[in-house]
Protein backbone atom coordinates (compact mmCIF):
# COMPACT_ATOMS: atom_id res chain seq x y z
CA UNK A 1 0.00 0.00 0.00
CA UNK A 2 1.27 3.45 -0.87
CA UNK A 3 3.99 2.15 -3.23
CA UNK A 4 4.53 1.89 -6.98
CA UNK A 5 6.97 -0.22 -9.03
CA UNK A 6 9.07 1.05 -11.94
CA UNK A 7 11.46 -0.92 -14.21
CA UNK A 8 15.07 0.19 -13.80
CA UNK A 9 16.58 1.58 -17.01
CA UNK A 10 19.75 3.66 -17.24
CA UNK A 11 22.22 5.10 -14.81
CA UNK A 12 20.27 8.34 -14.48
CA UNK A 13 17.24 6.68 -12.89
CA UNK A 14 19.55 4.33 -10.95
CA UNK A 15 21.21 7.18 -9.13
CA UNK A 16 17.98 9.00 -8.53
CA UNK A 17 16.27 5.98 -6.97
CA UNK A 18 19.34 5.27 -4.84
CA UNK A 19 19.03 8.76 -3.46
CA UNK A 20 15.49 8.07 -2.19
CA UNK A 21 16.52 4.72 -0.68
CA UNK A 22 14.31 2.34 -2.70
CA UNK A 23 13.58 -1.29 -1.95
CA UNK A 24 14.70 -3.45 -4.90
CA UNK A 25 12.35 -6.32 -5.78
CA UNK A 26 11.87 -8.79 -8.61
CA UNK A 27 8.82 -8.28 -10.77
CA UNK A 28 7.37 -9.85 -13.88
CA UNK A 29 9.24 -7.24 -15.95
CA UNK A 30 12.60 -7.85 -14.32
CA UNK A 31 14.42 -5.89 -11.65
CA UNK A 32 12.17 -3.21 -10.13
CA UNK A 33 12.35 -0.67 -7.35
CA UNK A 34 9.62 -0.02 -4.85
CA UNK A 35 9.10 3.64 -3.99
CA UNK A 36 6.85 5.67 -1.77
CA UNK A 37 4.25 7.92 -3.38
CA UNK A 38 6.37 10.98 -2.53
CA UNK A 39 9.50 9.50 -4.06
CA UNK A 40 7.57 8.33 -7.10
CA UNK A 41 6.22 11.82 -7.63
CA UNK A 42 9.73 13.22 -7.58
CA UNK A 43 10.93 10.59 -10.05
CA UNK A 44 8.01 11.20 -12.42
CA UNK A 45 8.51 14.97 -12.33
CA UNK A 46 12.21 14.68 -13.02
CA UNK A 47 11.76 11.97 -15.63
CA UNK A 48 9.26 14.06 -17.54
CA UNK A 49 11.62 16.99 -17.56
CA UNK A 50 14.54 14.76 -18.46
CA UNK A 51 12.59 13.18 -21.27
CA UNK A 52 11.91 16.58 -22.71
CA UNK A 53 15.59 17.32 -22.24
CA UNK A 54 16.64 14.22 -24.18
CA UNK A 55 14.56 15.34 -27.14
CA UNK A 56 16.13 18.76 -26.93
CA UNK A 57 19.58 17.25 -26.54
CA UNK A 58 19.29 15.49 -29.88
CA UNK A 59 18.53 18.83 -31.50
CA UNK A 60 21.25 20.56 -29.53
CA UNK A 61 23.86 18.18 -30.89
CA UNK A 62 23.45 19.85 -34.26
CA UNK A 63 22.04 23.23 -33.28
CA UNK A 64 23.87 25.62 -30.98
CA UNK A 65 22.30 29.03 -30.50
CA UNK A 66 23.81 31.53 -32.95
CA UNK A 67 21.54 34.58 -33.21
CA UNK A 68 22.00 36.19 -36.63
CA UNK A 69 23.92 39.46 -36.83
CA UNK A 70 22.06 42.54 -38.13
CA UNK A 71 21.80 42.35 -41.91
CA UNK A 72 23.08 45.91 -42.39
CA UNK A 73 26.64 45.21 -41.28
CA UNK A 74 29.21 44.40 -43.93
CA UNK A 75 31.50 42.04 -41.98
CA UNK A 76 32.06 38.57 -43.39
CA UNK A 77 32.62 37.04 -39.95
CA UNK A 78 30.91 38.14 -36.73
CA UNK A 79 30.87 36.85 -33.18
CA UNK A 80 29.55 38.70 -30.14
CA UNK A 81 29.31 37.06 -26.73
CA UNK A 82 28.89 37.72 -23.02
CA UNK A 83 32.18 37.04 -21.21
CA UNK A 84 30.52 36.17 -17.92
CA UNK A 85 28.21 33.41 -19.19
CA UNK A 86 29.76 32.62 -22.57
CA UNK A 87 26.36 33.08 -24.24
CA UNK A 88 26.44 34.41 -27.83
CA UNK A 89 24.45 37.48 -28.77
CA UNK A 90 25.20 37.59 -32.52
CA UNK A 91 27.00 35.41 -35.04
CA UNK A 92 27.64 35.31 -38.75
CA UNK A 93 29.94 32.66 -40.19
CA UNK A 94 31.57 32.69 -36.77
CA UNK A 95 33.77 29.67 -37.51
CA UNK A 96 34.82 30.66 -41.02
CA UNK A 97 38.63 31.02 -41.20
CA UNK A 98 39.45 34.53 -42.43
CA UNK A 99 42.54 36.76 -42.51
CA UNK A 100 42.62 38.54 -39.11
CA UNK A 101 45.24 41.19 -39.95
CA UNK A 102 46.65 42.76 -36.77
CA UNK A 103 44.16 40.99 -34.51
CA UNK A 104 46.93 38.40 -34.72
CA UNK A 105 48.81 40.52 -32.19
CA UNK A 106 46.35 39.48 -29.47
CA UNK A 107 47.80 35.96 -29.63
CA UNK A 108 51.33 37.36 -30.00
CA UNK A 109 50.90 39.42 -26.83
CA UNK A 110 49.61 36.39 -24.93
CA UNK A 111 52.73 34.41 -25.84
CA UNK A 112 54.99 37.28 -24.77
CA UNK A 113 53.14 37.68 -21.47
CA UNK A 114 53.47 33.94 -20.84
CA UNK A 115 57.18 33.69 -21.61
CA UNK A 116 59.04 36.99 -21.28
CA UNK A 117 60.28 39.04 -18.34
CA UNK A 118 58.47 42.37 -18.60
CA UNK A 119 61.56 44.23 -17.42
CA UNK A 120 63.93 42.57 -19.89
CA UNK A 121 65.60 45.14 -22.13
CA UNK A 122 65.61 44.49 -25.88
CA UNK A 123 67.97 46.09 -28.38
CA UNK A 124 66.22 46.95 -31.63
CA UNK A 125 67.94 45.54 -34.74
CA UNK A 126 67.55 46.35 -38.43
CA UNK A 127 65.48 43.20 -38.95
CA UNK A 128 62.79 44.54 -36.61
CA UNK A 129 62.16 47.60 -38.77
CA UNK A 130 59.33 47.56 -41.29
CA UNK A 131 58.37 49.34 -44.49
CA UNK A 132 56.69 52.77 -44.28
CA UNK A 133 53.26 51.46 -45.33
CA UNK A 134 53.06 49.14 -42.32
CA UNK A 135 51.73 50.27 -38.95
CA UNK A 136 54.64 50.92 -36.60
CA UNK A 137 56.04 52.75 -33.62
CA UNK A 138 58.93 54.12 -35.66
CA UNK A 139 61.61 52.35 -33.62
CA UNK A 140 65.26 53.14 -34.30
CA UNK A 141 67.86 50.39 -34.68
CA UNK A 142 70.19 50.39 -31.70
CA UNK A 143 67.59 51.74 -29.29
CA UNK A 144 66.82 49.72 -26.17
CA UNK A 145 63.29 49.27 -24.77
CA UNK A 146 61.73 46.96 -22.20
CA UNK A 147 59.39 44.11 -23.04
CA UNK A 148 56.65 46.03 -21.23
CA UNK A 149 57.13 49.15 -23.37
CA UNK A 150 57.27 47.11 -26.56
CA UNK A 151 53.94 45.48 -25.65
CA UNK A 152 52.44 48.97 -25.49
CA UNK A 153 54.01 49.65 -28.89
CA UNK A 154 52.66 46.45 -30.40
CA UNK A 155 49.08 46.88 -29.17
CA UNK A 156 48.28 50.61 -29.03
CA UNK A 157 49.46 51.80 -32.48
CA UNK A 158 49.60 48.18 -33.73
CA UNK A 159 53.34 48.47 -34.24
CA UNK A 160 54.75 45.74 -36.45
CA UNK A 161 58.28 46.78 -35.51
CA UNK A 162 57.61 46.33 -31.80
CA UNK A 163 55.90 43.00 -32.45
CA UNK A 164 58.85 41.66 -34.44
CA UNK A 165 61.32 42.71 -31.74
CA UNK A 166 59.26 40.83 -29.15
CA UNK A 167 58.82 37.77 -31.37
CA UNK A 168 62.54 37.60 -32.14
CA UNK A 169 63.47 37.86 -28.47
CA UNK A 170 61.03 35.19 -27.28
CA UNK A 171 62.02 32.89 -30.14
CA UNK A 172 65.73 33.19 -29.38
CA UNK A 173 65.10 32.57 -25.69
CA UNK A 174 63.26 29.36 -26.56
CA UNK A 175 65.77 28.09 -29.14
CA UNK A 176 69.03 29.37 -27.68
CA UNK A 177 71.45 32.17 -28.51
CA UNK A 178 72.65 30.50 -31.72
CA UNK A 179 69.27 30.87 -33.43
CA UNK A 180 68.99 33.15 -36.43
CA UNK A 181 66.32 35.84 -36.58
CA UNK A 182 64.31 33.82 -39.11
CA UNK A 183 64.49 30.72 -36.93
CA UNK A 184 63.44 32.75 -33.90
CA UNK A 185 60.44 34.23 -35.71
CA UNK A 186 59.41 30.77 -36.94
CA UNK A 187 59.63 29.41 -33.40
CA UNK A 188 57.54 32.29 -32.07
CA UNK A 189 54.87 31.57 -34.69
CA UNK A 190 54.84 27.93 -33.56
CA UNK A 191 54.33 29.10 -29.99
CA UNK A 192 51.46 31.31 -31.15
CA UNK A 193 49.75 28.34 -32.78
CA UNK A 194 50.29 26.28 -29.64
CA UNK A 195 48.69 29.05 -27.58
CA UNK A 196 45.75 29.29 -29.97
CA UNK A 197 45.14 25.55 -29.65
CA UNK A 198 45.44 25.71 -25.87
CA UNK A 199 42.67 28.31 -25.54
CA UNK A 200 40.36 26.48 -27.95
CA UNK A 201 40.86 28.62 -31.06
CA UNK A 202 40.25 25.65 -33.35
CA UNK A 203 39.99 27.50 -36.67
CA UNK A 204 43.27 29.36 -36.24
CA UNK A 205 46.45 28.87 -38.26
CA UNK A 206 49.05 31.62 -37.97
CA UNK A 207 52.00 32.19 -40.29
CA UNK A 208 53.55 35.51 -39.18
CA UNK A 209 53.54 37.42 -35.86
CA UNK A 210 52.22 40.75 -37.12
CA UNK A 211 49.26 39.60 -39.21
CA UNK A 212 50.41 41.02 -42.55
CA UNK A 213 48.82 39.21 -45.48
CA UNK A 214 50.32 35.74 -45.80
CA UNK A 215 48.82 32.66 -47.47
CA UNK A 216 47.09 30.42 -44.95
CA UNK A 217 47.18 32.95 -42.10
CA UNK A 218 43.63 32.76 -40.68
CA UNK A 219 41.44 33.00 -37.60
CA UNK A 220 37.69 32.82 -37.21
CA UNK A 221 35.60 35.51 -35.54
CA UNK A 222 34.85 33.09 -32.70
CA UNK A 223 38.57 32.39 -32.28
CA UNK A 224 39.40 36.09 -32.08
CA UNK A 225 36.67 36.55 -29.48
CA UNK A 226 37.98 33.58 -27.51
CA UNK A 227 41.52 34.96 -27.63
CA UNK A 228 40.35 38.45 -26.66
CA UNK A 229 38.45 37.18 -23.63
CA UNK A 230 41.40 35.05 -22.53
CA UNK A 231 43.89 37.89 -23.01
CA UNK A 232 41.71 40.33 -21.06
CA UNK A 233 42.16 38.12 -18.01
CA UNK A 234 45.70 39.52 -17.85
CA UNK A 235 45.61 42.92 -16.09
CA UNK A 236 48.52 44.36 -18.09
CA UNK A 237 46.95 43.36 -21.41
CA UNK A 238 43.63 44.89 -20.32
CA UNK A 239 45.44 48.08 -19.28
CA UNK A 240 47.31 48.38 -22.57
CA UNK A 241 44.32 47.82 -24.87
CA UNK A 242 42.34 50.34 -22.83
CA UNK A 243 44.98 53.06 -23.29
CA UNK A 244 44.46 55.72 -25.96
CA UNK A 245 47.96 57.22 -25.99
CA UNK A 246 51.36 56.90 -24.35
CA UNK A 247 54.99 57.95 -24.70
CA UNK A 248 57.56 55.16 -24.77
CA UNK A 249 61.02 55.96 -23.37
CA UNK A 250 64.01 55.90 -25.70
CA UNK A 251 67.76 55.83 -25.17
CA UNK A 252 68.49 57.54 -28.49
CA UNK A 253 65.49 59.82 -28.92
CA UNK A 254 65.08 62.38 -26.11
CA UNK A 255 61.37 62.93 -26.72
CA UNK A 256 60.65 59.19 -26.78
CA UNK A 257 58.06 57.58 -29.03
CA UNK A 258 54.58 59.07 -28.87
CA UNK A 259 51.95 56.47 -29.74
CA UNK A 260 48.19 56.68 -30.27
CA UNK A 261 45.48 54.05 -30.43
CA UNK A 262 44.08 53.02 -33.80
CA UNK A 263 40.71 52.24 -32.18
CA UNK A 264 38.28 55.10 -32.81
CA UNK A 265 35.66 53.58 -30.50
CA UNK A 266 38.13 53.62 -27.62
CA UNK A 267 38.81 57.31 -28.22
CA UNK A 268 35.05 57.94 -28.24
CA UNK A 269 34.69 56.16 -24.90
CA UNK A 270 32.32 53.53 -26.29
CA UNK A 271 34.57 50.54 -25.56
CA UNK A 272 37.38 49.59 -23.18
CA UNK A 273 39.49 47.50 -25.65
CA UNK A 274 40.56 45.40 -27.63
CA UNK A 275 42.36 45.67 -31.02
CA UNK A 276 42.13 46.85 -34.62
CA UNK A 277 43.35 45.18 -37.78
CA UNK A 278 43.31 45.94 -41.49
CA UNK A 279 44.96 44.83 -44.71
CA UNK A 280 43.75 44.81 -48.32
CA UNK A 281 43.20 41.06 -48.08
CA UNK A 282 41.63 41.02 -44.62
CA UNK A 283 39.52 44.16 -45.00
CA UNK A 284 38.61 46.01 -41.85
CA UNK A 285 38.82 43.96 -38.64
CA UNK A 286 38.01 44.93 -35.08
CA UNK A 287 37.71 43.26 -31.70
CA UNK A 288 36.03 45.34 -29.00
CA UNK A 289 35.06 44.88 -25.38
CA UNK A 290 32.39 46.96 -23.67
CA UNK A 291 30.29 46.85 -20.53
CA UNK A 292 26.67 45.77 -20.85
CA UNK A 293 24.34 44.05 -18.42
CA UNK A 294 26.14 42.63 -15.39
CA UNK A 295 29.43 42.09 -17.21
CA UNK A 296 31.42 42.63 -20.36
CA UNK A 297 30.67 41.91 -24.01
CA UNK A 298 33.33 40.95 -26.56
CA UNK A 299 32.45 41.72 -30.19
CA UNK A 300 34.47 40.76 -33.26
CA UNK A 301 34.03 41.74 -36.90
CA UNK A 302 36.26 40.37 -39.67
CA UNK A 303 36.33 41.32 -43.33
CA UNK A 304 34.39 44.58 -43.15
CA UNK A 305 33.99 46.53 -46.38
CA UNK A 306 36.42 49.34 -47.11
CA UNK A 307 36.80 52.09 -49.68
CA UNK A 308 39.71 53.96 -51.25
CA UNK A 309 40.20 57.68 -51.44
CA UNK A 310 41.18 59.61 -54.56
CA UNK A 311 44.84 58.75 -54.03
CA UNK A 312 44.16 55.05 -53.57
CA UNK A 313 44.59 54.93 -49.80
CA UNK A 314 42.16 52.53 -48.09
CA UNK A 315 39.56 53.74 -45.62
CA UNK A 316 38.69 51.02 -43.10
CA UNK A 317 36.25 53.07 -41.01
CA UNK A 318 33.32 50.78 -41.85
CA UNK A 319 34.57 48.36 -39.18
CA UNK A 320 33.73 51.00 -36.57
CA UNK A 321 30.26 51.56 -38.06
CA UNK A 322 29.60 47.81 -38.07
CA UNK A 323 30.71 47.56 -34.45
CA UNK A 324 28.51 50.48 -33.40
CA UNK A 325 25.56 48.72 -35.01
CA UNK A 326 26.30 45.56 -33.05
CA UNK A 327 26.64 47.51 -29.81
CA UNK A 328 23.33 49.26 -30.34
CA UNK A 329 21.57 46.02 -31.26
CA UNK A 330 22.96 44.30 -28.17
CA UNK A 331 21.83 47.11 -25.90
CA UNK A 332 18.30 47.30 -27.28
CA UNK A 333 17.72 43.66 -28.15
CA UNK A 334 18.73 41.72 -25.03
CA UNK A 335 17.76 41.39 -21.39
CA UNK A 336 19.73 39.59 -18.68
CA UNK A 337 17.85 36.90 -16.76
CA UNK A 338 18.93 35.34 -13.48
CA UNK A 339 18.65 31.56 -13.85
CA UNK A 340 18.66 31.18 -10.07
CA UNK A 341 15.64 33.44 -9.60
CA UNK A 342 12.32 31.62 -9.01
CA UNK A 343 10.16 31.64 -12.12
CA UNK A 344 12.90 32.14 -14.70
CA UNK A 345 12.85 28.43 -15.55
CA UNK A 346 9.59 26.81 -14.45
CA UNK A 347 10.21 23.79 -12.24
CA UNK A 348 13.97 24.25 -11.94
CA UNK A 349 14.03 25.37 -8.31
CA UNK A 350 11.93 22.38 -7.27
CA UNK A 351 13.95 19.86 -9.27
CA UNK A 352 17.27 21.17 -7.95
CA UNK A 353 15.93 20.75 -4.41
CA UNK A 354 14.72 17.20 -5.10
CA UNK A 355 18.18 16.06 -6.17
CA UNK A 356 20.11 18.14 -3.63
CA UNK A 357 22.06 20.02 -6.31
CA UNK A 358 22.40 23.74 -6.97
CA UNK A 359 23.90 26.30 -9.31
CA UNK A 360 27.23 27.76 -8.12
CA UNK A 361 25.94 31.22 -7.33
CA UNK A 362 23.99 33.73 -9.38
CA UNK A 363 23.95 32.92 -13.10
CA UNK A 364 22.82 35.78 -15.34
CA UNK A 365 22.51 35.23 -19.07
CA UNK A 366 21.56 37.47 -22.01
CA UNK A 367 18.34 36.48 -23.74
CA UNK A 368 16.87 38.19 -26.78
CA UNK A 369 13.87 40.35 -25.97
CA UNK A 370 10.81 38.18 -26.51
CA UNK A 371 12.63 34.87 -26.07
CA UNK A 372 12.16 34.54 -22.31
CA UNK A 373 8.98 32.51 -22.79
CA UNK A 374 10.89 30.06 -25.02
CA UNK A 375 13.44 29.11 -22.35
CA UNK A 376 13.59 25.42 -21.45
CA UNK A 377 16.03 23.35 -19.51
CA UNK A 378 17.38 19.88 -18.98
CA UNK A 379 19.02 18.82 -15.72
CA UNK A 380 21.56 16.06 -16.33
CA UNK A 381 22.67 14.18 -13.23
CA UNK A 382 25.85 12.15 -13.02
CA UNK A 383 26.47 8.80 -11.29
CA UNK A 384 27.48 9.19 -7.64
CA UNK A 385 31.03 7.99 -8.30
CA UNK A 386 31.67 10.63 -10.99
CA UNK A 387 34.26 13.01 -9.53
CA UNK A 388 35.43 14.67 -12.76
CA UNK A 389 32.44 16.84 -13.68
CA UNK A 390 30.61 17.08 -10.38
CA UNK A 391 27.00 16.08 -9.77
CA UNK A 392 25.70 17.14 -13.16
CA UNK A 393 24.97 19.95 -15.59
CA UNK A 394 22.10 22.27 -16.38
CA UNK A 395 21.44 22.75 -20.10
CA UNK A 396 19.36 25.81 -21.00
CA UNK A 397 17.67 26.07 -24.40
CA UNK A 398 15.92 28.77 -26.40
CA UNK A 399 13.41 26.68 -28.29
CA UNK A 400 15.51 23.73 -29.42
CA UNK A 401 18.83 25.63 -29.58
CA UNK A 402 21.34 25.24 -26.76
CA UNK A 403 21.98 28.52 -24.93
CA UNK A 404 24.48 27.30 -22.32
CA UNK A 405 25.57 24.33 -20.21
CA UNK A 406 26.23 25.15 -16.57
CA UNK A 407 27.83 22.63 -14.17
CA UNK A 408 25.94 22.10 -10.92
CA UNK A 409 27.30 21.55 -7.42
CA UNK A 410 26.11 19.66 -4.35
CA UNK A 411 23.63 21.98 -2.64
CA UNK A 412 25.37 21.71 0.71
CA UNK A 413 28.56 23.10 -0.88
CA UNK A 414 26.96 26.43 -1.82
CA UNK A 415 27.86 29.23 0.56
CA UNK A 416 24.90 31.54 1.04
Amino acid sequence: KGTRSLPVSGWLVYWRVRWVHPRIVMGNKGLCVRLSRRALGAIMMASALSGRGRNLARAAEVKILQPPAPSSITARGVYVFDRQSGVPLFARDADLPLPPASLTKIIAAMVVLDRADLDQMITIVEGDLVSPEESQVGLIAGDVLSVRDLLFGALIPSGNDATLALARTVGVADLGDGATDDEAIARFVALMNEKAAAIGATSTHLVYPTGVDREGHVMSARDVATASAAALENPLFAEIVGTTSATLPSQVRPEGYEIFTTNDLLVEGLVNGVKTGSTPQAGGCLATSFDLGPGQIVAVVLGCAFTEDAEGFPDYSQRFADSRTLMSAAESGFVWLDLTAPGTLDGLTEELAVWDVALPGQIQVPVAVGDASSLRYRLRLAPPDNTERGPGELDVFVGDALLLSQPTVIASQVIS
